[in-house]
């Protein structure tokens, strides 16, 4: 039997010309013996009669085609079938992409080679696309290295601005403002407003204890006006600049404005006691202001360097030489978590409190992730946490304890409420969102936080949960418009399986 007796065989008896995908018969030489209408479509061959041309000469390379009839025979060798290969063609001078499931023919009895049978699809679409898409990826792959690269850079030139802020804050702590670095930013607010009495004070004092033919004799009315409009709202400055960020740096220029402006008073005309008065307080108030500004700027800056760290990790998760699973204690990952975020902790005068440190389970997983998504819980606890008693600072406590043979890792902090809806509607797992009440007292933040450490839970085969509550119940109703004002407990809780339970 030759090939050309197989090949019509096949026409005669397996309806090979009305099959739907593209079946061929060719010699060994790779001319065509028999073909069916998709192939002869593809081809651009004519539908009808014998076909008078080689397979080979489709073959954009010609080299292809002899090692593709290798593979073949190799699998063949093998008891196996040639995997499928996408091989370029040219017809009629247009590229395009095939897929060829070939094997050899050979004869039953003396197994000679007599020719090779094999089936064609066309997948130029899906392979153009496939390969737009891996450009693309490679693309995506490139800039997420590129934006890794930049963020680090980032954090480097925010490691140096807190650096020099530090040395800035050293310099203006001096004794009298030495006391006010380890205030909070509540008691510091109320020691500038106490300031700015007491430099109201002093220029009213001096405006009026002196005649007014004196007084344009040492400044001009413009000059002395200038000065008298400043003294309400220096005693009332929370309430024209509500907010404590544009609150600072306005009295920081008013200071400076009458600074400026008492130094060209003309001398031996005015108390000089009086000027010096107004000069201290003046003085007093644009140290405590810039004080205070280095200080809220350098936490700003803290918590924006924590921010782009976890941003930094997110991005580049996905394209990071692969770390293998391997048991970590959960006491090791908390540490590493309060280690991290310690500094920022600090600078916000927020304190951690780490309870059931005896816990002793154990975990496995990707080493990596899991510490980010601690520390990125840990971060949101301190950053949304308000001071509940006035004799201590604000506090977030961590708790480890076992449940349903999981491990869970609670974070709990009293302050910012999260509304149950966002939690219902899983409103705070979504990427970039952030809660409703969240962006109080201009506090930064990605959104980012809570999708991490979420898809980091699943990927372990754990959990992610929330819960929010006032942490006074009865003080407010749901309907009444102080009901988000007042302070929510929240607790985060990260659940993973504990290893030897199951």
């Amino acid at each position: 039997m030759d090939a050309r007796q197989l090949a019509t065989d096949l026409i005669a008896h397996y309806n090979f010309l009305d099959l739907p995908i593209g079946v061929y018969v060719v010699a060994p030489d790779g001319r065509f013996l028999a073909c069916n209408r998709p192939v002869r479509e593809l081809l651009h061959l004519p539908l009808d009669g014998e076909v008078n041309t080689t397979l080979a000469q489709f073959y954009v390379d010609p080299k292809a085609r002899a090692e593709i009839l290798q593979k073949a025979n190799d699998a063949e060798a093998r008891g196996a079938y040639l995997e499928k290969e996408i091989i370029p063609f040219r017809v009629d001078g247009r590229e395009i992409f095939v897929e060829d499931y070939c094997k050899p023919l050979r004869d039953p009895q003396t197994r000679d080679l007599i020719g090779y049978i094999g089936c064609l699809v066309d997948i130029t679409a899906e392979h153009i696309a496939e390969k737009r898409e891996s450009k693309l990826q490679h693309q995506v792959e490139e800039l997420t290295f590129d934006i890794g690269r930049v963020l680090h850079a980032n954090t480097s030139t925010l490691l140096m601005a807190q650096q020099t802020l530090d040395g800035v804050a050293e310099a203006l702590s001096q004794r009298a403002l030495r006391d006010m670095m380890a205030m909070p930013l509540d008691e510091l607010d109320d020691q500038l407003i106490k300031h700015a009495e007491q430099l109201a004070s002093a220029l009213e004092k001096l405006i009026q204890s002196t005649d007014p033919e004196r007084r344009l004799k040492a400044l001009s009315e413009a000059q002395w006006e200038n000065l008298a409009t400043k003294i309400t709202p220096l005693r009332e400055v929370r309430d024209f600049i509500p907010g404590m960020e544009m609150r600072v740096p306005a009295l920081r220029s008013t200071a400076h404005q009458i600074t400026l402006t008492c130094l060209e008073i003309a001398p031996g005309i005015l108390s000089k006691e009086l000027a010096r008065e107004v000069l201290r307080a003046s003085a007093q108030v644009e140290s405590s202001a810039c004080l205070i500004d280095v200080l809220m700027t350098r936490t700003a800056i803290i918590q924006m360097d924590a921010t782009l760290r976890s941003l930094r990790d997110f991005i580049t998760s996905e394209v990071r030489t692969h770390e293998p699973a391997k048991r970590m204690p959960v006491k090791l990952l908390i540490e590493h978590s309060i280690k991290q975020m310690a500094e920022f902790a600090k600078s916000s005068r927020v304190a951690i409190v780490w309870r059931e440190r005896d816990f002793e389970g154990a975990v496995e997983g990707i080493e990596r992730d899991l510490a980010r998504a601690l520390t990125n819980l840990l971060h949101n606890a301190i950053k949304y946490s308000w001071r509940r008693d006035r004799a201590k600072a604000p506090w977030v406590t961590i708790r480890a304890y076992e449940r349903d043979a999981m491990a869970c890792i609670e974070f709990e902090n009293w302050g910012v409420p999260i509304a149950p809806e966002e939690i219902e509607q899983g409103l705070v797992f979504q990427l970039g969102y952030r809660g409703k009440w969240s962006k109080d007292r201009g506090r930064l933040g990605t959104g980012i936080g809570l999708t991490d450490a979420q898809r980091a839970a699943q990927a372990h085969h754990g959990d992610l949960q929330v819960a929010s509550r006032p942490a006074t119940a009865g003080h407010h109703h749901t309907d009444e418009a102080e009901y988000y004002h007042q302070p929510f407990i929240t607790t985060v809780t990260l659940c993973l399986p504990l290893l030897g339970r199951r």
